[in-house]
C-alpha cells in the first residue's frame, strides 16, 4: 500500500465510526449499540494513530504527498496535500478530541448523537489541515462551523442556544464573503487550487489588481473571524463559555487554530498574501493585550477561560502573521513559525485541562462566579476525590499559562521571546503575560479556604454530583502532557521545525538553552508584576474598573460592525500596501 493511498485515513477512519454510529443507533439496542458505539470511537478516533505515527518517518525526511480526488487534472479536481503543517495539525486535533473524549465519559455529554457530530467534526479538522484547494477549504471550514453549533447547543444551559446561534449567523455572514472572494479568484484564474491561483495571478496585469487584493481581503477576513482575532472576536466568549467542558477544550485548543494554519498555504504563495500576514500579526499582537486586560474582568470561570483562549490566540497570531511576512524559507520565518505552533500546541494542552478542571470544579460546587465560590477544594473532596486530582491538575495549568518553568507555556512562550527579541511585539507580549498572572491569581482563589459560610457560599453540605474516574484519567493525561512537553520543549522545538521546514532542519544539533538566566529572571519580573496588578485590581477602585470593562455593552450587531470593520481595514491596508 503506498504512503498516497493511506494520507485520507484521519479523515475517512472518524468518518467510518460515525456511520458505524449511525447504524447502531438504528439497528441495535442495548449493549449491543453500546458495543457497536465504542468501536465505532475507538475507529474514528483510535485507529488514526497508527497511520500519523507510520507517516512521521517519512514526513520528516522531507516526503509531501499531494494528489488530486478522482484521477482529475489539478485545476479541477480536489487537491490534498499532506505534510510536515497538516501532520501536525491532525495530531493536535487527534490529541485533544482524544482527551476530550474521555472526560465526556464521566461528565457527558454522551449518546450515540453526540459521538456521531463528534467525529465528524474531527474528521473535518483532518480535511481541513490537508486541503490545497480554496473551495474545498470552504466545505471544511462549514463542517467544522455546522458541528461546532450543534456540540456548543449540547450543553442545554440557559444562553447556549443563543450563543450557537449568533455563532452561527456571523460565521455564515463571513463564509458569504469567503464564497465572494472565491468567486473573484476563480474569473480572474479559471481554478481554485492555490498553486493555480497564484500562478495565474502572476501572469495578469498587476497580478489581478484591486479585484484580486478584494478577493484576497474577503477570505482573510472570514477566516480571521474564526480565529476570534481582534476586531472579529466577539463570538468566542459566549460559545465558549456556554459549550459543554469538553467541547469547550477542542474549541479552544484546536478548532480556532485550525483555519489559521490553514490560511499558511495560500498566503505565503498569492501575491499580496505578505501584506495580509503582517496585518493579522499586528492584530494577534493586540489581541494578547485586549484580550487579558478582559479576560481579568471577568466574574464568570468558564468565561474568564474564554477571553484568555482569545488573548492566547493573540500570542500565536502575533508570531505567525511575523513568520508569513518574513517567509517561511527564511530562518527567521522558520523561527517564527516553530514558535507560533509549539504556543498553538502547548495552549491547547494547557488550556484544555484549565477548561476540564474548572468545567469539574464549578458543576460539583454549583457556582461560577469568582467571587463567590470558596472552598472549592473541600468541595471536590466531599465529591470523591480522596486525591486532589482536579487541583493539582488545575495548577499544573494555571502555572503553565502563567510560564512558570519548567512547564510547557514557559517553553513556548520563551520561544516567541527569542523569536520577536528587540521587536514592539516583545514588549506587548511580555505586559500580557502580566495580565495572564494576576489573571489565574484571581482565578485559583474559588480553591482557597473560605473564611465563613454565608448565602453568596456554595452550599458545602451537599453533593451535587461526583468526580468520575475518566474525568481524573483525561485531566492526568493532560497534566502529563505539559509536565513532558515542557521538559521535553528544546527537542520537540526541533522535531516542530523539522516538520515545517520538510525535513531540512537537522534535529540532532544542540537546541537553545530555554532556562537560561535571563529567560528565568523574565519570568520572576513576569510574576511579580502579575502579583502587584492582582493587588491593585483587588482594591475598591480596581473592581469598579473592572466592572466597566466587564459591562461594557456587547450585542449582535455590533458582530457585524466588528467583522465589516475588519473587513474594511484589511483591504485598506492591501491596497496601500500594493
Amino acid at each position: 500500500m503506498s504512503h498516497s493511498d493511506i494520507i485520507f485515513a484521519p479523515i475517512f477512519l472518524p468518518l467510518l465510526g460515525s456511520a458505524l454510529v449511525f447504524c447502531g443507533k438504528s439497528f441495535f439496542k442495548g449493549r449491543k449499540a453500546k458495543l457497536i458505539e465504542y468501536s465505532a470511537v475507538f475507529i474514528g478516533l483510535g485507529l488514526p494513530w497508527i497511520v500519523l505515527f507510520y507517516l512521521l518517518p517519512f514526513i520528516l525526511s522531507g516526503t509531501t504527498i499531494q494528489l488530486v480526488i478522482g484521477n482529475w487534472f489539478g485545476g479541477v479536481g480536489i487537491i490534498y496535500r499532506f505534510d510536515g503543517l497538516a501532520w501536525l495539525v491532525i495530531f493536535l486535533g487527534f490529541l485533544i478530541a482524544s482527551a476530550a473524549w474521555i472526560y465526556t465519559l464521566g461528565a457527558g455529554p454522551r449518546g450515540l448523537g453526540f459521538n456521531a457530530i463528534f467525529l465528524i467534526q474531527t474528521a473535518a479538522l483532518a480535511a481541513t489541515a490537508m486541503t490545497a484547494d480554496l473551495f474545498n477549504l470552504f466545505v471544511c471550514l462549514e463542517i467544522l462551523g455546522i458541528t461546532s453549533y450543534v456540540l456548543i447547543a449540547s450543553s442545554e444551559k440557559p444562553g447556549a442556544f443563543l450563543a450557537s446561534f449568533s455563532y452561527l449567523m456571523i460565521s455564515a455572514t463571513a463564509m458569504v464573503f469567503f464564497l465572494v472572494g472565491l468567486l473573484g479568484l476563480y474569473r480572474l484564474t479559471g481554478t481554485l487550487s492555490y498553486e493555480g491561483i497564484a500562478a495565474g495571478l502572476k501572469i495578469l496585469p498587476g497580478e489581478g489588481g484591486i479585484t484580486a487584493i478584494v478577493s484576497l481581503s474577503l477570505i482573510v477576513a472570514a477566516i480571521a473571524m474564526r480565529v476570534a482575532v481582534m476586531p472579529l472576536y466577539g463570538w468566542l466568549p459566549d460559545a465558549h463559555a456556554l459549550a459543554p467542558h469538553a467541547i469547550s477544550a477542542v474549541l479552544s485548543g484546536v478548532l480556532i487554530k485550525t483555519p489559521l494554519f490553514a490560511l499558511t498555504r495560500i498566503l505565503i504563495i498569492l501575491p499580496g498574501g505578505i501584506e495580509a500576514g503582517r496585518l493579522m500579526g499586528y492584530a494577534g499582537a493586540a489581541t494578547a493585550l485586549v484580550g487579558v486586560i478582559i479576560a481579568l474582568a471577568q466574574k464568570d470561570t468558564k468565561r474568564l477561560l474564554a477571553y484568555h483562549s482569545i488573548s492566547q490566540i493573540g500570542y500565536i497570531v502575533s508570531a505567525w502573521g511575523a513568520a508569513v511576512t518574513a517567509g517561511l524559507s527564511t530562518p527567521a520565518g522558520l523561527t517564527l513559525m516553530t514558535a507560533a505552533f509549539l504556543h498553538a500546541m502547548y495552549h491547547a494542552l494547557f488550556k484544555g485541562l484549565l477548561f476540564l478542571t474548572i468545567g469539574t470544579t464549578t458543576d460539583l460546587a454549583g457556582e461560577r462566579d469568582v467571587y463567590k465560590l470558596r472552598g472549592a477544594a473541600i468541595i471536590l473532596y466531599r465529591g470523591g476525590e480522596k486525591f486532589p486530582v482536579t487541583l493539582l491538575c488545575f495548577l499544573v495549568g494555571a502555572l503553565a499559562i502563567m510560564a512558570i518553568p519548567p512547564l510547557n507555556g514557559y517553553a513556548s512562550k520563551a520561544a516567541l521571546s527569542y523569536a520577536f527579541k528587540g521587536s514592539w511585539q516583545a514588549s506587548v507580549l511580555f505586559a500580557a503575560g502580566i495580565g495572564t498572572t494576576a489573571s489565574f491569581i484571581k482565578l485559583s482563589r474559588i480553591y482557597w479556604p473560605q473564611k465563613k459560610i454565608n448565602q453568596s457560599s456554595p452550599k458545602t453540605g451537599t453533593i451535587p454530583g461526583k468526580v468520575s474516574g475518566s474525568v481524573q484519567i483525561s485531566q492526568i493525561f493532560l497534566a502529563i502532557m505539559c509536565i513532558a512537553s515542557g521538559i521535553f520543549a528544546s527537542r520537540i522545538s526541533l522535531i516542530v521545525k523539522k516538520l515545517l521546514s520538510n525535513g531540512i532542519i537537522d534535529t540532532n544539533r544542540v537546541p537553545p538553552n530555554l532556562f537560561s538566566i535571563q529567560n528565568l529572571e523574565k519570568t520572576a519580573i513576569t510574576v511579580t508584576a502579575g502579583i502587584v496588578l492582582f493587588l491593585i485590581v483587588s482594591t475598591g477602585s480596581g473592581k469598579k474598573i473592572l466592572s466597566l470593562i466587564r459591562n461594557r455593552p456587547r450585542n449582535f450587531q455590533g458582530l457585524f460592525l466588528s467583522f465589516s470593520l475588519g473587513m474594511f481595514g484589511l483591504t485598506l491596508w492591501m491596497i496601500y500596501k500594493s
